[in-house]
């Protein structure tokens, strides 16, 4: 087996388990998930100290511009979760609406940080990270995005 086939689900597994740009799913600082991604993105395709650079600002631009939105999507997940124990099937229609709302703006700032970094990567790089353009979104960049042929176990 290739051995980046066989590690580019792992980096994908531990990339979609990460906490989304602003803050998020586990509640840890914002900037320790853009350190986090960003170490992982210079370990796993050997970035440059430009391009470390360059990976450093689009995470904190993408972070800035997500914020707003995902605070108020917390706030909204934190009503779902309300909504879900007391089985007010109407307000998890209404909520799930307003949270799909929410993700779309968010989920194409992830994808545009993440066609950003791409274009910075060498052909070399590219070619390492294949089809886990999920990898560049971090998880929350876009969890929908795996490699061709992965699919989370249920």
């Amino acid at each position: 087996m290739n051995l980046r086939l066989a590690f580019v689900p792992l980096i994908m597994a531990v990339a979609l388990s990460a906490q989304p740009p602003a803050g998020g799913r586990h509640g840890g600082p914002p900037g320790d998930f853009s350190q986090r991604l960003e170490s992982m993105l210079t370990r796993f395709l050997s970035l440059n100290a430009t391009q470390q650079n360059q990976v450093h600002t689009i995470l904190a631009d993408a972070q800035v511009q997500s914020k707003g939105s995902a605070e108020q999507l917390r706030t909204l997940r934190s009503s779902l979760k309300d909504a879900i124990k007391t089985n007010n099937t109407a307000q998890i229609d209404a909520l799930t609406q307003q949270i799909s709302q929410v993700e779309q703006p968010l989920d194409a700032t992830r994808s545009k940080a993440a066609a950003q970094i791409y274009a910075i990567l060498t052909p070399d790089q590219q070619n390492k990270l294949g089809d886990g353009l999920g990898m560049l979104m971090g998880g929350g960049f876009g969890t929908r995005m795996r490699p061709e042929g992965h699919h989370p176990q249920h």
